[in-house]
């Protein structure tokens, strides 16, 4: 967004981290048109939008969000948004919908020099990969969330997902935090594609599994629920790599996923004793009591791939 309004004169943009310093921002300057995401730490979109007007400038509001649920899409226009505009969205997009809301921009001429026109609240990530890569997974988590929200008729929220380089010592204790839950099942899932090889770890939770398995087209054959959990803990993990594969463009061959404790006796992942590049996301049934915590863990070769991936973005 700060490269698109770089091209145009007379812009100034304000950053907000978090959705309270957005509202601070809206009751101190006169804003013609807030973009607003949706995840977001302290208040997200939804609490900004429904805290909305704190001034008497009629700012236009444009929500750009990796969240395409239609649930989610309805609220944010039931509660005041002008449009919503998904990730990753074009520079066209963003330009046809400032016209339609009457706004027109004035490129600047090539004579004259860049202005320093954005104040930030928050510092310039610039080509820190994981960061931006972060970006690529948060609308992964966004299409995954709407598959399953389309197939169980549920809002699913879901915080933004951290993408980090883990150590041993890291990663056991964050395996230990998922998987020690008293009301957890662990279920490890093993994928690989254009030079990248990975495994999940899902660790569902909550007394409605059953029902949610239900609502998403699983059933139980006899009494073993774990059937319907090793089926929810596949949809979670290849809704997410599906979106994955078509930003990336590789193709992700995914392996029959197996509960944990199975997976253990096994010997587990010789990759575990290196530095791991991991994303972890969560998934949440807004009504029923069902959770989803989801681990991506890939070897050093995986890195570098997905480092030559981020540099082509540049």
């Amino acid at each position: 967004m700060q490269k698109f309004f770089s091209e145009f004169t007379g812009i100034t943009l304000y950053f907000a981290e978090s959705g309270t310093q957005a509202l601070e921002c809206l009751a101190m300057n006169d804003i013609d048109v807030m973009f607003l995401d949706l995840t977001m730490p302290v208040l997200d979109g939804f609490g900004v939008l429904q805290q909305l007007p704190v001034s008497t400038y009629p700012t236009k509001i444009i929500v750009l969000s990796a969240d395409v649920q239609q649930r989610a899409i309805e609220r944010c226009v039931d509660a005041g948004a002008n449009y919503f505009l998904a990730k990753p969205f074009s520079r066209s997009q963003i330009y046809s919908t400032l016209k339609k809301l009457g706004f027109s921009l004035i490129r600047k001429s090539r004579d004259i020099p860049p202005e320093s026109n954005f104040i930030p609240s928050q510092p310039l990530y610039g080509n820190d990969y994981l960061y931006q890569f972060q970006e690529i997974a948060n609308i992964a988590l966004g299409r995954g969330a709407a598959i399953i929200s389309d197939h169980c008729r549920e809002f699913i929220t879901m915080p933004l997902p951290n993408v980090a380089m883990l150590g041993c010592g890291e990663l056991d204790m964050m395996i230990s935090n998922l998987t020690h839950r008293p009301d957890s099942t662990a279920i490890a899932q093993r994928f690989v594609g254009g030079g990248i090889h990975g495994e999940a770890l899902v660790c569902l939770y909550g007394s409605d599994i059953g029902l949610f398995g239900e609502r998403l087209g699983f059933s139980t054959f006899g009494d073993k629920q774990s059937e319907v959990i090793i089926d929810i803990a596949n949809l979670m993990v290849s809704s997410f790599l599906v979106s994955l594969s078509e930003q990336m463009n590789i193709p992700f061959s995914i392996r029959q996923p197996i509960c944990l404790e199975e997976y253990m006796i096994r010997g587990g992942s010789e990759a575990m004793n290196c530095e791991l590049f991991t994303i972890e996301y969560s998934y949440q049934s807004e009504k029923m009591d069902m959770a989803c915590d989801v681990l991506l863990m890939m070897d050093h070769d995986s890195t570098q791939v997905i480092r030559r991936f981020m540099e082509t973005l540049q």
